[in-house]
């Protein structure tokens, strides 16, 4: 049958005009798709189900705080009743709002049950929304459902399109979660299939593993709606025992949200390829970090530690991999900077005490207790007489040596773990 097609005009005067709403704030937004995107094993179906259950405790902030609501969930790659119901249950989730979503088929008086096809069953979605009242339906893996080959613009459009406009009818948010190719470079560019799956969402969230600290770290790669583009935030996977309904217990992973953190994405997927041979530039980077911060006074913005590392002639990227092991980081009041402040205690776990301490002599920062200024009433070290003080009245080069000497002892002590 040959489709029908009419020209509308409609004045802008008659379309009513509305702020952008939020299910969570600055991240997930109403009446669109949002991408979770990442390699396997990442954490994107377990924080998809966290905000799930926190979507039906009514308690995400964003504008339908207070205002529970259900969860359909249509995914086929993990067991419903070894994987997906236990997660639920360690998220903390009410089973009696979350729903599976399937399709009913019937071929040659055949029952079975598939996955939804979008768009070919985009009315069917809407039927369940409506019934359960859903305000999130969490889509694992969005290839799965495309009618259409995922490599083509036109496809992948035909099928989010209406799906959109589908949430954008029923005020609720759509989670699709999708893989990365394999790789580094620019993460905007990884996602599998068609560049249309970027190009159509209004907001893109990367998830990836910080193999430093074992953290999962989510940037917002795209953002149509607010200005954090770029934001990232952290979360651990802990494992929890939950019981299982055949009276025995399963072993399964749950989100423990960390918040705000300055390392992206971006920085982690291309990190391997920046380490090759680079392990003096980073203890370089962590003696400069740590002179830098102490001649400010033991904290600084991190702003004004990025344009100090470029002027220094250094790489911002293991800059921040050196202050994983020397520095604490927090934001500064409501909406402030990011400040880190020096902590040479946080690397230093696996070197013992006694390789740790340097002579008498060595400011207390390192481990002394005298300065060898006050050993002989002088402005000029007693070690290095020549060397001009700095501000502070100590010794450049007594502190280089035992930055030098603590991050040697550290490193001998982690090769011997």
């Amino acid at each position: 049958m040959a489709e029908a097609r009419q020209l509308t005009l409609t004045p802008a005067s008659q379309i009513r005009s509305a702020k952008q709403k939020f299910a969570w704030d600055p991240y997930l937004p109403l009446g669109t798709v949002t991408i979770f995107a990442g390699r396997g094993g990442e954490g994107k179906s377990s924080f998809a189900l966290h905000l799930g259950s926190q979507m039906q405790a009514g308690v995400l902030t964003g504008d339908l705080h207070g205002e529970p609501r259900a969860v359909l969930i249509v995914g086929h790659e993990d067991d419903w009743g070894t994987v997906m119901k236990p997660r639920l249950v360690a998220a903390g989730a009410d089973l009696d709002s979350v729903y599976k979503l399937g399709i009913q088929t019937v071929v040659d008086q055949v029952t079975r049950e598939t996955v939804p096809a979008f768009p070919l069953d985009i009315d069917l979605i809407r039927k369940a929304i409506e019934e359960t009242n859903a305000g999130l339906i969490i889509v694992d893996p969005i290839t799965s459902t495309i009618d259409g080959d995922l490599h083509k613009v036109a496809d992948v459009r035909r099928a989010l399109n209406p799906l959109m406009e589908l949430a954008q009818e029923t005020r609720s948010a759509v989670i699709a979660i999708m893989h990365f190719n394999k790789g580094t470079g620019n993460v905007s560019d990884k996602l599998s299939g068609s560049h249309a799956f970027r190009d159509a969402s209004r907001s893109v969230m990367l998830f990836a593993t910080d193999e430093e600290t074992g953290r999962r770290i989510v940037t917002l790669d795209k953002s149509s709606y607010s200005d954090a583009k770029g934001q990232s935030f952290a979360f651990n996977l802990e494992s929890v025992i939950v019981p299982t309904d055949d009276g025995d217990t399963t072993e399964v992973a749950r989100v423990e949200y960390l918040g705000e953190t300055d390392v992206s994405v971006n920085d982690i997927v291309n990190r391997s390829a920046d380490d090759n041979g680079m392990e003096s530039d980073r203890s370089e980077a962590e003696r400069w970090l740590i002179s830098y911060l102490e001649d400010q006074g033991g904290s600084a913005a991190a702003r004004d530690i990025k344009k100090g590392s470029q002027v220094d002639g250094l790489e911002w990227r293991t800059v921040q991999r050196a202050s994983q092991r020397v520095a604490e980081k927090a934001k500064s009041g409501f909406q402030g900077a990011w400040v880190w402040t020096l902590d040479l205690a946080k690397g230093d776990t696996k070197a013992t005490k006694a390789t740790r301490v340097r002579e008498p002599g060595t400011f207390g920062t390192f481990g002394g207790n005298v300065s060898p200024l006050s050993i002989i009433g002088s402005t000029r070290c007693a070690f290095h007489p020549a060397a001009e003080p700095k501000q502070d009245g100590s010794c450049g080069i007594c502190r280089a040596e035992a930055i030098a000497d603590r991050i040697a002892a550290r490193n001998a002590g982690e090769r011997v773990a």
